[in-house]
C-alpha cells in the first residue's frame, strides 16, 4: 500500500460520512480553575476520609475517676487481661488531674503539682511490667505485689510497680527541682485500684453487652 501513487486516505475519508469539525481542546481560566478546584475537592476528600480506613491508635480520654464513666470503661477495654483498673479518687489539694491517653494495650493518665511540676506522676495501666532491678516491699493495695525502684532523690524520681493478675499499674514519679519526695505520700491515696469485675457487671446491667476480656468472654 505504501508503495500505491494513490491517495488512499483520501479516498477513505470522502467515504465516511459528512460530520461537524471537533472543537480543538485549550486551555483557559475557566478549565484551569476548574481542574485546580477538582483536585482540591479530591485531596481533601483523601485527607478526611483516610483515617477511616486504619484503626485508631490513641482515642485520648479523661482521667478516670473511679466508678462506671466512660474513661473507666475504656480503660478495662485497652488492657481487658487485667484484674484491677488505676483510677482518681480524690486529689490532694495542690494536685491536678492533667490528662490522659488510651490506646490498645496501654491506659495512661498524669498529674500536675504546684510544687512538683508538670507530668509529676504518670500512672499507666499494662497488661505486664518489667521490674527487674525494683525491689518488693509491703503493699498498700489488697490483691497486688508492689515493687519499688529509687532513680533518683534531687530531683526526686521514683518508679513504682503494682501487680496483680493479668495487669501491672506503674507509679512513675518525677519531680522538678528541689521539690521534696514528701509531696508523693499523698498522691499514693489518690489513686485507687478498682476491680474489672465492677465494670463487667455495669456494662452487662445498663447496655446488656459484655465488656470482653477478664470477666466477660468474648462472643465467639
Amino acid at each position: 500500500m505504501k508503495q500505491d501513487p494513490r491517495d488512499l486516505l483520501g479516498a477513505f475519508r470522502a467515504l465516511a460520512p459528512p460530520r461537524e469539525p471537533i472543537a480543538l481542546q485549550r486551555w483557559g481560566f475557566q478549565r484551569v480553575a476548574l481542574a485546580c478546584a477538582v483536585l482540591g475537592a479530591t485531596v481533601a476528600a483523601v485527607v478526611i476520609g483516610a483515617p477511616a480506613f486504619f484503626p485508631a491508635r490513641d482515642i485520648g480520654a479523661f482521667p478516670p475517676v473511679c466508678g462506671t464513666g466512660h474513661s473507666m470503661i475504656l480503660s478495662a477495654q485497652a488492657v481487658p487481661s487485667a484484674a484491677l483498673v488505676p483510677c482518681l479518687a480524690s486529689l490532694p489539694p495542690g494536685w491536678h488531674a492533667a490528662g490522659a491517653d488510651i490506646v490498645s494495650g496501654r491506659a495512661r493518665f498524669w498529674l500536675d503539682s504546684d510544687e512538683a511540676g508538670a507530668h509529676a506522676v504518670t500512672v499507666t495501666l499494662s497488661a505486664a511490667c518489667d521490674t527487674s532491678g525494683a525491689r518488693q516491699v509491703p503493699s498498700d493495695q489488697p490483691g497486688t505485689r508492689r515493687f519499688e525502684q529509687v532513680l533518683s532523690l534531687r530531683p526526686f524520681e521514683d518508679l513504682r510497680f503494682y501487680t496483680f493478675p493479668g495487669g501491672c499499674v506503674t507509679y512513675e514519679f518525677k519531680f522538678s527541682g528541689g521539690a521534696s519526695s514528701l509531696l508523693a505520700i499523698p498522691v499514693e491515696g489518690a489513686v485507687g485500684l478498682m476491680p474489672r469485675a465492677r465494670l463487667v457487671d455495669y456494662v452487662r446491667s445498663t447496655e446488656g453487652l459484655a465488656l470482653c476480656g477478664r470477666g466477660a468472654a468474648c462472643p465467639g
